[in-house]
């Protein structure tokens, strides 16, 4: 009968040939000490083979708190995205309703300075001519001085710089 020893090597069932006194307990004692050997390194291996799977385990388990963690950040991503495309959009539309607002006001202002204007030069005629205030008439003149001033602008001409002067012939 053979045993299998540690290192895998077949040895003979009986360790006693040598004649000495020693032949009885050797052939009990070699087949137990050959299946401790083995067990002990079977259990060796057994508990590597534990550690490098609770190993593998805590690794697994840290792959997906990583890739949870990943998950949130791409959330979290999209989310801020999301946030920032608004945002620019908002913004846009402010920045139109800005231009909108600037041109109109401007455009205000331009009535309002033409309208100053006339009213400026009409009062002017009014007090060099000393006549009397009548609506009608004060209407009529008005109309035609923002016309002409109106049309001076589109040549070119700053309501500033047109004068009484040029104005005589529509008030007479």
């Amino acid at each position: 009968m053979q045993h299998t020893g540690i290192d895998g090597a077949a040895g003979p069932a009986t360790a006693g040939t040598s004649g000495t006194g020693d032949t009885a307990i050797a052939p009990d004692a070699n087949p137990w000490q050959d299946t401790i050997a083995a067990a002990d390194h079977a259990l060796e291996e057994a508990t590597r083979i534990q550690r490098g799977v609770q190993h593998n385990l805590k690794l697994m388990q840290d792959v997906r708190a990583l890739r949870e963690e990943l998950r949130k950040a791409h959330a979290e991503i999209d989310r801020y995205r999301g946030m920032h495309a608004r945002v620019v959009v908002s913004l846009r539309q402010l920045e139109e309703e800005h231009a909108g607002t600037m041109s109109r006001l401007h455009a205000d202002n331009e009535m309002l300075r033409v309208r100053h204007r006339v009213y400026r030069l009409l009062a002017e005629h009014y007090a060099r001519v000393a006549l009397r205030l009548d609506p009608d008439s004060f209407a009529g003149d008005r109309d035609r001085v923002l016309q002409h001033i109106l049309f001076q602008r589109r040549k070119g001409v700053p309501p500033e710089e047109i004068g009484l002067s040029d104005l005589a012939f529509l008030l007479l």
